[in-house]
């Protein structure tokens, strides 16, 4: 499989969303232009869940798959991870189109609809990013280990705290990866951390001015907090801006790198933060569906793409920066 470096695709990525991800007729041959129908050729459909920095990878991954493929990939997505409804929509576009697989990243708003519409499906599903319960349709999901990710957030806030003292956390909704990562991390925490308290839970439902108003709102309550944790890029960034602005020593942790929380890192306002692969998330779900729409399942029902933790040292690290496409 042909690995990408996710950051590094982030500028192109997000010309790409602005000018496509939020149009309902998104399909592309891999590099923004439109891809060639008709014939026998290979015509693939991916909804993403928002046009966030994340997503704008998911994106490029998958368009660059699609291109290295020779496929047509039909990538669309709402705005907003809050837009279920016309996240479902898109869904029903999909499953009614000339689509040979279909891959979804489901909304909190659709996880209730969605199964039923994909246990009927007569085309491949394969689900990504964010799993989706209720059906034994998909063939496989396609992730980050998001209760691994909740875990390491915990194993190191534990650690720059001396496994003491009280913590919170703001999430980026109540199901999906947001719920996984906050079972892996208060799992954590219970286990292996007795003398550290989880004292607050807020949902920031991936809104950057409700997860303000969520830390603040913690901040207030526990002006005492030593720590604090976020499950999505915009609760981290939101978090952090909060602390900041409060001058307190709250040590905050969070998910995802990109541009504005690895400054946030520089500048000392985050101990550090979970980096997911979504280049390589949107790449993998391209190459599975293909080989499905060709009768080749994977025998995996869940595929977890890589992560790695990332803080101010680790920052000036040469494997690191390439990783995360700095250099």
């Amino acid at each position: 499989m042909k690995r990408k470096l996710f950051a590094g695709a982030l500028v192109a990525a997000l010309a790409l969303t602005a000018t496509a991800c939020g149009n309902d007729n998104g399909s592309t041959n891999g590099d923004g232009t439109q891809a060639p129908g008709g014939g026998d050729a290979i015509t693939v459909a991916l909804i993403g869940k928002g046009t966030d920095d994340h997503f704008a990878l998911v994106r490029a991954g998958a368009e660059q798959a699609g291109k290295d493929l020779g496929v047509t990939v039909n990538y669309n997505a709402p705005d907003t991870e809050s837009e279920g409804d016309r996240q479902l929509n898109m869904l029903e576009t999909a499953l009614n189109s000339d689509a040979k697989a279909i891959g979804i990243a489901p909304t909190d708003g659709i996880q209730e609809s969605a199964p039923g519409l994909i246990e009927a499906a007569e085309v491949p599903f394969v689900i990504f990013d964010t799993p989706l319960p209720g059906s034994d349709k998909p063939l496989t999901t396609i992730a980050s280990d998001n209760p691994g990710i909740g875990a390491r957030m915990a194993e190191e806030l534990s650690t720059v705290l001396g496994g003491k003292g009280k913590v919170a956390m703001v999430t980026n909704g109540v199901v999906g990866t947001a719920a996984e990562r906050r079972d892996g991390f208060t799992d954590w925490m219970k286990a292996n951390a007795p003398e550290i308290e989880v004292v607050d839970i807020q949902n920031g439902e991936a809104d950057p001015a409700k997860s303000r108003d969520k830390a603040q709102a913690v901040l207030q309550a526990h002006p005492d907090l030593a720590g604090f944790a976020a499950t999505g890029i915009y609760a981290t960034i939101a978090v952090a801006d909060e602390v900041a602005a409060r001058g307190t020593n709250t040590k905050v942790v969070g998910v995802d790198a990109g541009p504005d929380v690895i400054t946030q890192i520089e500048d000392g306002m985050i101990e550090g933060v979970v980096a997911q692969n979504p280049y390589q998330i949107g790449y993998q779900t391209v190459e599975t569906l293909v080989a499905a729409a060709k009768g080749e399942n994977p025998t995996e029902k869940v595929i977890y793409t890589e992560s790695l933790w990332v803080t101010k040292d680790s920052l000036q690290d040469p494997e690191t920066r390439t990783k995360l496409g700095l250099d």
